[in-house]
């Protein structure tokens, strides 16, 4: 492990520095070295909505989709 501790509970912020320090030492003595810990996903989204709230609770709502990777986004506008 490298520095995977999300969310642990870190005493001090010295002890995150040597820890980071310790990590970069490895890192440049095994420049071919990969976290256990660490994955790459990839994500294809079909749809993406975003919302931009109203104090009256009238907000912007927009969808952006496409039925494949390969095709235009269309932009629609929701209801609240």
């Amino acid at each position: 492990m490298l520095l995977g501790r999300q969310s642990d509970h870190l005493e001090n912020t010295e002890e995150r520095e040597a820890a980071l320090r310790t990590a970069l030492a490895r890192i440049e003595a095994e420049p071919e070295l990969v976290s256990p810990e660490w994955t790459l996903q990839t994500l294809v989204p079909i749809q993406i909505e975003f919302w931009q709230a109203d104090k009256g609770r009238l907000h912007n709502r927009l969808r952006y989709e496409r039925p494949d990777r390969h095709t235009r986004w269309e932009r629609h506008l929701l209801w609240p």
